[in-house]
């Protein structure tokens, strides 16, 4: 068959126009915004899926640009959640407890630790002084904020030793530095940390161990079962109306259980950036001495809350009758749903 040039040439030329636009590569979709409020400053061992997530990359290959809000203590962060600065928040579920009574709804939609995770640490000129949660009465005990979680635990802890708030000083110190500061300048007596903090202060030589609420075992000293301690909140109208953002979110702290439940602490110390680990060794060896907190399922339970709400009883912050419903505290569909990879 005998070919026309000039349809060589026309075809050819089609051709030319269509493949560029073939080979283009595709638009980038752009980064959903998400604002989250963090109960601390970074490093701190009981918000570790959030600096895990941010440096695993798993927020972003969810399609969100998560924006962290670092703060001092927990209930800078709940208030910045309800005042709707923040699309969600890195808590301990008192705070959605303690906020019910002001008419605010908050919901934990992924745990983040299933036991308390704190460690009581006494200062070191003390330590002969300080052998037992009975000799804690008439002693200055820093917490990181007034209102915070360890706050809470403090009225539980002292409840079992027969006293109350009212017996002791309480001195918000931060956490991180400004807690083994506190230490150091002998400003507390006694105070309720988290790793890394507690074996960098243990280690340091600047405390003892009192209680150490990150085993099951050791907390059953104070309670009876888990205790759900922190995790990421949301407000309802953000499940109702952002549902899928949620799912996201959700997605990206499931990812990030898993990878801790399946790494150990050196491999998770070297996903992080230098600043979050700083010491290394003392990183390390925090993850260890708390990786029983940590759940593989991201799951909260009612058990947990339940043992939260009694806490809160023990601080004053909601009455034993009526006692709410601790399954109103969570929701648990978006980890139900969350792919498994």
């Amino acid at each position: 068959m005998r070919v026309n040039p000039r349809e060589t040439v026309t075809v050819l030329a089609a051709g030319l126009l269509v493949w560029p636009v073939l080979d283009a590569p595709a638009r980038p979709k752009p980064l959903e915004p998400v604002r989250l409020a963090v109960g601390s400053r970074p490093g701190n061992i009981v918000y570790l899926q959030i600096d895990l997530a941010l440096a695993l990359g798993y927020f972003a290959e969810e399609g969100l640009n998560v924006s962290a809000d670092y703060f001092d203590g927990g209930t800078a962060a709940a208030k910045a959640l309800v005042s709707r600065n923040d699309d969600f928040s890195a808590n301990s579920i008192d705070h959605a407890i303690t906020m019910r009574a002001s008419g605010e709804q908050l919901k934990m939609i992924a745990s983040f630790t299933s036991l308390p995770t704190v460690s009581v640490v006494v200062q070191r000129d003390l330590r002969t002084k300080i052998r037992s949660i009975g000799d804690l009465k008439g002693k200055r005990i820093g917490v990181t904020a007034i209102g915070a979680g360890t706050h809470v635990l403090t009225a539980s802890i002292l409840k079992k030793a027969g006293y109350s708030l009212s017996d002791v000083t309480i001195v918000p110190v931060g956490s991180g530095d400004s807690l083994i500061q506190a230490m150091k300048r002998r400003d507390v007596d006694v105070a309720l940390s988290s790793d890394p903090t507690t074996t960098s202060v243990l280690m340091g030589g600047d405390a003892s161990l009192l209680l150490d609420l990150v085993t099951f075992e050791e907390t059953q000293r104070i309670f009876t079962g888990g205790y759900q301690f922190t995790g990421l909140l949301t407000r309802p109208e953000v499940i109702d109306t952002r549902g899928a953002t949620a799912q996201r979110m959700v997605n990206a702290i499931v990812r990030t259980n898993r990878f801790i439940a399946t790494h150990s602490g050196a491999e998770i110390a070297a996903r992080l950036p230098a600043k979050i680990v700083q010491d290394r060794y003392i990183f390390v060896k925090g993850l260890q001495h708390s990786r029983a907190c940590f759940p593989r399922d991201s799951m909260v339970t009612l058990a947990g809350v339940a043992n939260n709400l009694q806490s809160q009883i023990a601080f004053g912050s909601i009455k034993p009758q009526p006692l709410p419903d601790p399954a109103s505290f969570f929701d648990m569909r978006f980890v139900l749903h969350a792919p498994v990879r």
